[in-house]
């Protein structure tokens, strides 16, 4: 009895044996014949295209008389164009199109103001504004599907601003003067335009829109490259410099408002502008060159070769730049360049208050000799008397 019992328990475990090497074996099996269900999950859902739509807002519709516009079949790491859409606004409507935001975000709160900071009161970057004419001007990249929507102000608000492309060296006109609009109070993101072996001398200029629309003007100015060296604009916005030897400057700047090179740029301090002057919605105005601040940023390819203009100047990283209520334009909040309208004022600010120090100064000597004269005269009479 006691031996068939022993039988059993080793019949018993010899088959609980069997069936966990043959459990233990399956996986392996199945794994030879065809893919796992998780490796099949990660091929199955690889997606080559974006969708990006673009909704003409509460107060505009779209020229063809649509409220909005898909664009399908989007290749992420281009940039689409905005251009050649035009928007309507009623004429006798209290709103005005401001630019083009992304959907979903307050006009003046956002997390995604400026480069990814919460800003409170900041503007929400506008990646596409409308001009006079109802085009809208402006290109997004693409990363994935997106929606896009027109944002509006109220017209009471409204100013226009200006934006010049010149020629750093004689001030001459580069590209058309484009023309948007705003509130007061606004800071509009723009960015300079791409020219063709040019490279501008800020990559975003900041300004406060005041009532005075001849004093809202932003004026890009452009320095030619020397010979043999050029340039290549890359999807979504960056321009990249090529030296004569095939080294580069990647991203040197960008044409792309809200791109976060633009919205990051180093300071640029090599020199101050101030804008085209009596510069309006007709005119691009004169651009009046000032010193230099201090020693620039220099602009130098990944081989560590110099970018030079075509006088063989070497050219500085553009930056961003800062348009005060004066008009002068500062690298940052640099200090004004000497020689400027600004730093002649903060040079020569001091000598009302020297003027007015030494005629206090001459009054105060003038009352004490006389007091003193007096006391004189007076113990004078009395010794007399």
């Amino acid at each position: 009895m006691k031996n068939m019992k022993k039988w059993s328990r080793l019949m018993g475990t010899m088959g609980a044996a069997a069936l966990l090497t043959v459990s233990l074996s399956v996986p392996a099996a199945f794994a030879d014949d065809a893919p796992a269900p998780a490796a099949q999950a990660m091929t199955s859902y690889e997606g080559t295209t974006y969708t990006v739509t673009l909704y003409s807002g509460n107060q505009g519709v779209f020229a063809d008389g649509q409220t909005k516009h898909v664009f399908e079949g989007q290749a992420p790491g281009e940039s689409l164009s905005f251009d050649g859409v035009t928007l309507e606004v009623p004429a006798d409507s209290k709103y005005y199109a401001k630019g083009v935001r992304l959907a979903g975000l307050d006009n003046e709160r956002s997390d995604k103001n400026r480069g990814g900071e919460n800003l409170a009161g900041a503007n929400t970057p506008m990646v596409a504004y409308v001009a006079a004419d109802g085009a809208l001007a402006g290109s997004v990249p693409v990363t994935e599907d997106a929606d896009y929507v027109v944002a509006y102000g109220i017209m009471a608000n409204r100013v226009a601003f200006t934006v010049n492309y010149v020629d750093a060296s004689d001030g001459s006109q580069l590209a058309e003067p484009q023309t948007f609009f705003g509130d007061i109070g606004d800071v509009p993101a723009t960015a300079p335009v791409y020219i063709e072996n040019y490279v501008p001398h800020a990559t975003l200029i900041d300004i406060v829109l005041g009532e005075d629309e001849t004093r809202n003007v932003i004026t890009y100015r452009y320095t030619r490259l020397a010979e043999g060296t050029t340039t290549e604009p890359q999807p979504n916005g960056p321009v990249d410099v090529v030296a004569p030897d095939g080294s580069r400057v990647e991203g040197a700047y960008t044409t792309n408002p809200t791109d976060d090179v633009a919205q990051r740029a180093p300071a640029n301090p090599i020199e101050a502008t101030t804008p085209g002057t009596g510069g309006t919605a007709e005119g691009v105005g004169t651009p009046t060159p000032v010193q230099p601040i201090s020693a620039a940023v220099p602009l130098t390819t990944d081989a560590g070769t110099e970018v030079l203009a075509d006088d063989g100047t070497p050219l500085a990283t553009p930056g961003t730049e800062t348009i005060n209520d004066d008009e002068t334009a500062l690298a940052s909040g640099k200090a004004a360049a000497p020689g400027s309208e600004a730093g002649l004022s903060a040079q020569t600010s001091w000598v009302p208050w020297a003027v007015a120090a030494a005629v206090l100064a001459c009054a105060i000597a003038f009352i004490l000799v006389r007091g003193l004269r007096k006391a004189k005269e007076d113990q004078a009479e009395s010794s007399a008397a």
